[in-house]
């Protein structure tokens, strides 16, 4: 059986902006991007569709990576987006796994100043560390 391949640039554009959306052909390459773990472009095709199971999926995934930015965008529209809970959850981890810039912008998102201070101040010694 051929294993199927990843769309290439173009042929994603195509498939995002197509007027004739398909969207199980999209949740099909997400899926793909899913597994060969190309995460953006995993959360762009299911977002283009709203493809909430392949979104929490990656949701969950970002909040294992402390990844802010993945965390974001598969959140837009949902009432997890705003959850601090949520957000200060990804800051712990992000800063468990060093980090720093996650961690800052998962903590302003769950307003948590006391954490964010912190995550502000390891990043700073990373920073100063490399100038050295």
């Amino acid at each position: 059986m051929k294993k199927k391949s990843l769309p290439n640039s173009q042929q994603k554009r195509k498939l995002l902006f197509d007027k004739n959306l398909n969207t199980e052909r999209i949740i099909s390459c997400g899926e793909l991007y899913l597994r060969e773990g190309r995460l953006n472009e995993a959360a762009e095709l299911f977002s283009r569709v709203a493809h909430e199971e392949g979104l929490a999926q990656l949701r969950a995934l970002a909040l294992e990576q402390g990844d802010s930015f993945l965390y974001g965008v598969t959140s837009k529209g949902v009432e997890e987006g705003d959850d601090r809970e949520a957000w200060e959850a990804l800051g712990k981890k992000a800063m468990e796994l060093e980090k720093y810039s996650h961690a800052i912008r998962a903590f302003r998102k769950a307003e948590d100043q006391e954490a964010l201070e912190a995550a502000e101040q390891a990043l700073k010694e990373v920073v100063s560390v490399d100038k050295a």
